[in-house]
């Protein structure tokens, strides 16, 4: 066996696996679709949520612009958990990289470089949580890590 046909098998092998790869990947997102709904709000809206203003049983729910309040702090949990799924994905994508590479210089360099940024956008993240909080602690002032909206009477 020469040393091209040994090449082009393992090149084959190569495009065997990655076909193998995409499809189950494609099969774990398309199961995604076939989720059953989440009804996420489990606890009834109180405080700056909702105006509580009035004998009116309906105007007792009515959704406030202070109500924004608590959709930011709902949009910044999902956006830490996306980070964090995001960091796992890259992760799998670099190995996924490092592995099939074959040896060859140029794809281990790519896989280096997906790892790599993956951890740096997970530092960058983090560290942005961390000095928030050290921040708040070094001063003391705990409002720093509130997201309120000012009112008139406030």
């Amino acid at each position: 066996m020469t040393n091209l046909e040994t090449k082009n098998k393992i090149q084959n092998k190569i495009k065997f696996l990655k076909r193998h790869i995409l499809f189950i990947f494609l099969v774990l997102i398309s199961s995604l679709y076939n989720a059953s709904p989440a009804f996420a709000q489990t606890l009834d809206w109180t405080g700056v949520c909702v105006s509580g203003i009035g004998s009116d049983p309906a105007a007792q729910d009515v959704a406030t612009i202070q109500g924004l309040e608590c959709l930011i702090a709902n949009v910044f949990t999902v956006i830490i958990t996306l980070i964090g799924l995001a960091a796992f994905v890259m992760f799998i994508i670099g190995s996924v990289l490092w592995l099939t590479s074959g040896g060859s210089a140029e794809g281990t360099k790519k896989a280096r470089d997906t790892l790599t940024y993956a951890v740096i956008g997970i530092v960058i993240a983090l560290s942005a949580f961390i000095v928030l909080n050290l921040i708040a602690g070094f001063t003391g002032v705990d409002k720093i890590k509130e997201f309120i909206i000012p009112t008139s009477n406030s």
